[in-house]
């Protein structure tokens, strides 16, 4: 019961391709370059504190 429902690995490698096409070849890591931001942050977020927010957060203790 149910085995003729079973696919070979064949019939599955084929239904998998069918559905979602090739993968893209591996990336080894010699391949890989690896990225440092070297710019600095332009001016203050607008979500930043203004100096006198700042006091008033900070001063108390």
């Amino acid at each position: 019961m149910g085995d003729e429902l079973r696919m070979t690995d064949e019939e599955a490698e084929l239904s998998r391709v069918e559905r979602f096409g090739h993968l893209p070849p591996r990336v080894r890591p010699d391949e890989m370059v690896e990225l440092a931001e070297t710019r600095s942050a332009q001016g203050r977020p607008s979500s930043a504190l203004n100096e006198d927010e700042q006091v008033l957060r900070y001063a108390a203790g």
